[in-house]
């Protein structure tokens, strides 16, 4: 008997080992989507599939009324999201290239401004993958919009890839040693 015993409290603890050691690696999978999904203030990636923009519109001077006065704001805003859009998206397009360059050479890229136009442009269809996350007005009366782009692995395609940075040649350098011959 006492064999049996020590076989059933061996396979008992194995079995508990096991559970533990599941739960364990289940629990480190999980995320908590409910911060995720109630962050109306971060500007920028939020995870690596979700990148958010922050869009701000003023009443206008003519409006007259609450309802006026948020309407115009609203729609001020809406006319920013594409703006918006390109121009986090290219920030940080072009913020990710620059640093794989050397820190003395970012200040000799010589195309940097038509790189720059380039990225944005391209960053502007990135708007078709967004939403409305959040639509909201200030005691101001301007209304702001949290405009979410959703895309699997947004973040390794924006940072994939990319046109290419300029920078001046080397001058050649002079040979301080005489010619033979």
């Amino acid at each position: 008997m006492n064999a049996i015993t020590h076989r059933a409290a061996r396979a008992l603890l194995f079995l508990a080992a096991a559970l533990s050691l599941a739960a364990a690696s289940c629990s480190i999978r999980v995320l908590d989507t409910s911060v995720l999904l109630d962050d109306f203030r971060t500007e920028g990636f939020l995870d690596g599939d979700h990148f958010q923009v922050i869009v701000k519109g003023t009443p206008s001077p003519a409006a007259r009324g609450l309802v006026e006065r948020r309407a115009s704001a609203l729609a001020e805003a809406e006319s920013k999201i594409a703006g918006a859009v390109a121009s986090g998206i290219g920030a940080y397009r072009l913020d990710h290239i620059m640093r794989r360059l050397e820190p003395t050479d970012r200040a000799r890229v010589t195309n940097l401004t038509e790189v720059r136009a380039e990225i944005e442009r391209d960053s502007a269809a990135y708007v078709r993958y967004g939403r409305r996350a959040f639509e909201y007005y200030n005691e101001d009366h301007s209304a702001v919009i949290v405009f979410r782009i959703y895309r699997k692995n947004l973040r390794k395609s924006l940072e994939s890839g990319g046109p290419k940075l300029a920078l001046p040649e080397d001058a050649p350098k002079k040979d301080d040693k005489p010619g033979k011959g």
